[in-house]
């Protein structure tokens, strides 16, 4: 409390003493005036000229206080230089603090110290004696970043010399005559601390790059540190101009030096760092202008799916046959004017069509700004009719972005509210000189950005980005004293947004309005009945705050109320949504998220009241909960604990019925054992892993509802090491036994995804927990797509509902007309060519296929550009840059026609038959005028390469010459033709 109160106090003087400015110039002018007699008395040669601030009112270290600080004193046989007296009408009457401002000139942005050119006094010149003034902008604690006494020199350099010696980093010479000032023998340095080097040198010498930041203050950045400095405080000699002592080099960069006779030269220790990257660097522009443009189909039938799922049992009674159930669904997906169709069927019984069900039609476009729904979709407020509405959407977004859900299936508008990310602020406190980095992930190190600690002690990034793509979490890597060598210390930066919450100064629209469906047994397309509309606009009124206000017609009008809120910086964030009319409907959802410490959520309507509650007590205890008002509520105590080969996992669970649960999962090493249960029924499993592929199971299972029926199963599984991209295994199988109170019996199961297009599941269980009779069920899972020919699907077909991309074919055209012919095959060896947007492309990115390449890409345009060096040598692309279309529903192709390659070369002489060295040949094709240019080298040796087919009019030095090249499919790719000049 004591401390609080002296902080308090500290405010109230500072405060007092900011709001009366009189207050702070009277009482530090006295104590200047005072320290500048107690300097007299005590040297008879007076002051030197460059006393600096340091000296007069040194920066207090976080233990000392102003008044216990000791005072630089001069030592007893020291001698200062008298300084010479200044004429009377060159004393201002509010002196500067410098002795000229020819010290510290004034940088421009582009500028750094090491290219600035200083102003040195000349022999004759009478420098003025520098006058003692406190700068008009002090502040209560200094701002000098870092804190260092510029001292005197000491007596052993008042014969110092000025010589010339070698700079060195390390074993590496970096400098190889740098004229200093200091006093040496043959192999000692005398007082090597005091020793002046340029300033420029050191920086040069040291790889200090140099910002302004005011007009007396530069930031110093090294692959090791990073430092503010303030220039008046740098002393200026005669001969040197500004110079740093190897004492002041060691308190100001952290860096030793020692002298080297041996070598004659001042070796630097610089530490070793390993370099960050930085993720700033500027984007390049991409540039569609002047390219080919390649579009997109207008209307396709990209994608069709069949799913089957049949299922039936064997009765082992007399009494009882065999039965089987059949049931699908049908999807398809394409592309229609730049937008992407989805239509999907239910089917209830596969054999008899009467059955089947119309369950979704939708034409959907999305672009970044605004989004239009025609068909089946969900609606944007919570129907009091039904869920099956079918009408039109749009929603117009102003000053943000959508989060990008583009492959994620199907389509709801309330999800393209959601903005891509958010502004955040980012404020931490670290001690002054400490350089602050803003990392996206602490084992990469990039950096977003860095700030160094100014003597306010706070660090602060703004306009963070922040989005469940763009990444909720940060880290801030806090380096003492600004030096990267040192080991940082790591805070986290951590951003709870809300998905509705939008960027302060942005808006959003929506309107809808359709008919709900009311679909029967049998029944095909349903009955269209009752209407309903709404609209809603969303306002992002602060970082904090977003509201709604709008309109919604259902069944009867309401008035529609939205409210999300979530404090920067807070863990708390809350939702109110109302419908108000003839009836009222109001939803709150509050959640403070504070995890992994502790998060909770109550969500209630003018119903009931629900909860979630998680609690970590402990790094091995958590207590959790969660319930209703009017169907009770659960409580949980987990425990977690685990080593280098094992872990534990055990929760406890009972509810406000007295009714109690368990569960455990313990692994040791291979072997791996779970149990949960409940006073009806339990199920354990141990199994052993006898490699990555294979495990061995045994599973024991009771219910006492049905007569203590259990089970016993043993069996073998095996998962095949290579998957698909979407991550299945090629093949997966099980095999065993089961034994129980229902009988025995057989246990497998089977898949494959090894057939493109097509994956395959199948269950047999002979006997099961509740009943004797055989089980089996068979999935079937086919795809195919119509786009250039049938071909296997990717069995992913929903991801087309919101994305496009390329269908990239490259093929051998060679009888290079442009077209593929019967016998030209597709080039799919290598997939290191692809750069979309001035990114190249993976190959983990594209899904190979026989027929091409598919790049998934959210609609758009884009620059491709090909990359020659990914296809063989003699067959190359003709053009090889376009502007390519992208659209949902469909990939656009990309044809790329490989057409043969030849070289022609030879040797240039003159009309003597001595080779032309620096000759400039050039092919000119006389059909499309382009041309291909070779320089010869010193041998008159030149090489036209990637030529095509055609006739070419040949130059040298501008000057045609009598040769012409004819090149046809008959031609070698390698030919010689030697030139001579007349």
């Amino acid at each position: 409390m004591l401390k609080g109160a002296s902080n308090l106090a500290k405010i109230a003087v500072i405060a007092s003493i900011g709001s009366n400015p009189a207050m702070l110039k009277a009482p530090l002018k006295i104590f200047y005036f005072l320290n500048l007699v107690l300097l007299i008395l005590m040297s008879d040669a007076g002051f030197k000229a460059s006393l600096t601030l340091a000296e007069i009112a040194p920066t207090t270290t976080p233990n000392e206080t102003p008044s216990t600080q000791k005072k630089p004193q001069p030592q007893k046989d020291q001698i200062t230089p008298t300084p010479t007296i200044a004429p009377p009408e060159n004393i201002q009457p509010e002196p500067v603090l410098t002795p000229s401002a020819e010290i510290a000139p004034t940088t421009t942005p582009n500028e750094t110290p090491s290219t600035q050119e200083y102003p040195q006094p000349q022999k004759d010149q009478i420098t003025p004696t520098p006058t003692i003034a406190p700068p008009e902008n002090i502040q209560p604690e200094s701002v000098l970043t870092p804190s260092h006494e510029t001292k005197p020199a000491s007596n052993n350099l008042t014969d110092s010399t000025t010589f010339i010696i070698g700079l060195n980093v390390g074993n590496r010479n970096v400098n190889p005559g740098s004229l200093v000032r200091g006093k040496v023998t043959d192999t000692e340095a005398i007082d090597f601390k005091n020793w002046l080097i340029p300033y420029e040198a050191v920086l040069e010498a040291l790889k200090f790059t140099s910002k302004v930041i005011s007009d007396n203050e530069v930031e110093l950045r090294s692959p090791f540190k990073i430092v503010r400095l303030n220039l008046n405080q740098i002393r200026n000699d005669p001969e040197l101009g500004l110079v740093l002592s190897i004492q002041e080099i060691k308190d100001i960069f952290g860096i030793e030096a020692k002298f080297d006779s041996r070598e004659y030269a001042i070796v630097f220790d610089v530490p070793e760092v390993i370099n960050s990257t930085t993720n700033r660097r500027e984007r390049q522009p991409v540039i569609l202008e002047g390219l080919p443009k390649i579009s997109a189909p207008n209307l396709t039938v990209s994608q069709v799916e069949q799913r089957v799922n049949l299922s039936g049992t064997d009765s082992r009674s007399r009494t009882e046959g065999s039965n089987l159930t059949n049931q699908g669904t049908l999807s398809a997906v394409g592309t229609i004017l730049d937008s992407s169709w989805f239509v999907g069927i239910n089917q209830p019984n596969l054999t008899d069509n009467q059955t089947w069900q119309l369950s979704e039609l939708q034409i959907l476009r999305q672009t970044d700004k605004s989004d239009y729904y025609f068909g089946s979709q969900p609606t944007f407020w919570r129907s009091r009719s039904g869920n099956d509405f079918w009408g039109f959407t749009t929603i117009q977004r102003q000053g943000f972005s959508p989060f990008p859900i583009y492959g994620s299936g199907g389509a709801n508008p309330t999800q393209r509210l959601q903005p891509e990310g958010i502004a955040a602020t980012v404020i931490g406190r670290a001690e002054p000189g400490t350089l602050a980095r803003l990392v996206s992930n602490i084992y990469s190190r990039d950096v977003i950005a860095e700030q160094l600690v100014d003597a306010s002690g706070t660090y602060r990034f703004d306009n963070v980005p922040v989005g469940r793509q763009i990444g909720t979490n940060y880290q801030v890597l806090l380096y003492p004293g600004g030096l990267l060598s040192a080991q940082p210390r790591i805070e986290d930066a951590r951003f709870r947004i809300l998905p509705e919450q939008l960027p302060a100064g942005t808006s959003a629209r929506v309107i809808s309005g359709g008919w709900q469906r009311r679909l029967d047994t049998n029944d095909f397309l349903g009955e269209f009945r009752q209407f309903n509309a709404g609209i809603v606009q969303r306002w992002g009124l602060t970082q904090d705050l977003t509201v709604g206000v709008g309109g919604v017609y259902d069944s009867s009008f309401n008035g529609l109320g939205e409210i999300f809120y979530q404090p920067s910086g807070s863990p708390f964030r809350a939702v109110v949504s109302g419908l108000i009319g003839n009836n009222i409907d109001v939803n709150v959802d509050a959640i403070w998220d504070d995890y992994p410490n502790f998060y909770a959520r109550v969500s209630s309507d003018l119903n009931s009241i629900r909860y979630n509650l998680d609690w970590q007590i402990s790094p091995q205890f958590r207590f959790l909960s969660n319930g209703t008002s009017d169907q009770g509520a659960n409580f949980n105590i987990q425990y977690s604990a685990g080593g280098a080969n094992s872990s534990t996992l055990a929760i406890v669970s009972v509810n406000t019925d007295r009714q109690l649960s368990w569960s455990l999962a313990q692994s040791l090493d291979k072997l791996y054992f779970t149990h949960r249960g409940n006073t009806v029924s339990t199920f354990s499993q141990l199994s052993y892993q006898l490699n990555p592929y294979q495990s061995l199971f045994l599973n024991y299972q009771t219910l006492s509802s049905s007569n203590n029926a259990n089970l016993l199963t043993a069996y073998w599984s095996y998962r095949s090491p290579t998957r698909t991209r979407y991550g299945e295994n090629l093949w997966q199988t099980e095999l065993g036994y089961r034994m129980g109170s229902q009988g025995s019996g057989i246990y497998a199961t089977a898949g494959t995804s090894i057939l493109p297009g097509i994956l395959l599941q199948a269950r047999y269980e002979g006997v099961s927990l509740t009943s004797d009779q055989g089980r089996f069920s068979i999935q079937l899972v086919s795809s195919l797509g119509f786009q250039q020919g049938i071909s296997p699907g990717d069995r992913r077909l929903e991801r087309l509902r919101t994305e496009g991309g390329l269908l990239v074919r490259p093929f051998y055209d060679r009888n290079s007309n442009g077209k593929r012919d019967r016998n030209e095959e597709i080039y799919t060896d290598n997939s290191e060519f692809l750069i979309v947007n001035n990114e190249v492309v993976k190959p983990g990115q594209l899904d190979i296929k026989k027929d091409g390449f598919v790049l998934r890409l959210p609609p758009g345009t884009y620059r491709v550009e090909l990359e020659p060096a990914g296809f063989p040598p003699d067959f190359q692309p003709s053009v090889n840059a376009f502007a390519v279309e992208a659209v949902a529903g469909s990939y656009t192709p990309i044809i790329i026609p490989l057409q043969p390659s030849y070289t022609v070369g030879g040797v240039v002489t003159d009309a003597e038959g001595k080779p032309l060295a620096g000759a400039r040949v050039e092919s000119i094709s006389t059909k499309s005028k382009s041309s291909v240019i070779s320089v010869t080298n010193s041998a008159g040796v030149y090489y036209l390469e990637q030529l095509r087919q055609g006739t070419y009019e040949l130059k040298v030095n501008g000057k045609s010459v009598p040769n012409t090249i004819t090149i046809n499919a008959q031609s070698e790719t390698l030919q010689e033709l030697n030139l001579k000049l007349p």
